[in-house]
């Protein structure tokens, strides 16, 4: 297993070694909603999370490219991941998802909430990121940590400060794949014990073995079937629960289970 170190950047350039193996694909249409973006290629589609900032609501250019991405190949809107630029950055993981997702192997249809109740019961979990199954799914762990920046955040949830004592005595950590975007990765995984067990999720996460090097046991994402039907709720504002024509999956670490 590689240590991440404080290097946000080396999950980067996994994605997007990764992603240049990958043979290339015309890139047919990109969309940008309010909460998600879609990229879609001729070999598949890929998710995002839209990542919209207040700090870039007066007097800049969030996506500086808006209004030509639609010339530049899926794997030079990918590159975007690097930007400093949230919603940017966020148009390259969609991109990377598209290009890595479709070409996956060993994908099993399981759902994130599903291994949580099995992997967390009588255990310590800790959630990186509140996701809306979070409250049914207190009932099925011995102890569940919710840690949140967003603002999904509720009273009872813990701020990022507290990840240096909390993640030391969880047994499961489950983490949302948009700490990828605001580069808080590196910090969660260098207080994960090394053996507890640790999973990525959400429909922002990249299905690629070259996560696995960073210690995650699975990956939890989504694999689109119909990009018009995403295409379409997504311009349309849908928020996730609201999206068809995807599929939860999952990509087992298999020299880890």
């Amino acid at each position: 297993m590689e240590n991440a170190g404080t290097n946000p950047g080396i999950f980067v350039d996994a994605l997007l070694d990764a992603a240049a193996e990958v043979p290339a694909a015309d890139l047919i249409d990109l969309r940008v909603g309010t909460y998600w973006i879609v990229v879609h290629t001729r070999c598949g589609a890929g998710l995002a999370s839209a990542m919209q900032s207040e700090a870039h609501l007066h007097e800049s250019q969030p996506v500086r490219g808006a209004g030509g991405l639609h010339l530049r190949t899926p794997l030079e809107l990918a590159g975007l991941l690097r930007s400093e630029s949230l919603p940017e950055a966020a148009i390259g993981l969609a991109a990377a998802n598209a290009i890595l997702g479709p070409t996956a192997l060993g994908l099993r249809d399981e759902k994130a909430v599903a291994i949580l109740r099995e992997r967390g019961r009588g255990r310590k979990v800790a959630m990186i990121g509140r996701f809306p199954f979070a409250d049914a799914l207190r009932e099925h762990c011995g102890q569940l940590w919710v840690v949140d920046r967003g603002l999904n955040r509720r009273q009872d949830d813990f701020g990022e400060e507290a990840l240096e004592q909390l993640l030391p005595q969880a047994d499961v950590v489950a983490v949302t794949a948009t700490t990828l975007l605001n580069r808080t990765l590196p910090t969660v995984l260098a207080g994960v014990r090394k053996d507890a067990f640790v999973m990525l999720l959400g429909p922002s996460t990249p299905l690629t073995p070259a996560l696995f090097r960073y210690g995650f046991d699975v990956l939890c994402g989504t694999v689109v079937d119909d990009p018009e039907a995403v295409l379409r709720a997504v311009e349309q504002g849908a928020v996730t629960s609201q999206i068809t024509g995807v599929r939860r999956v999952c990509l087992w670490n298999e020299d880890r289970t």
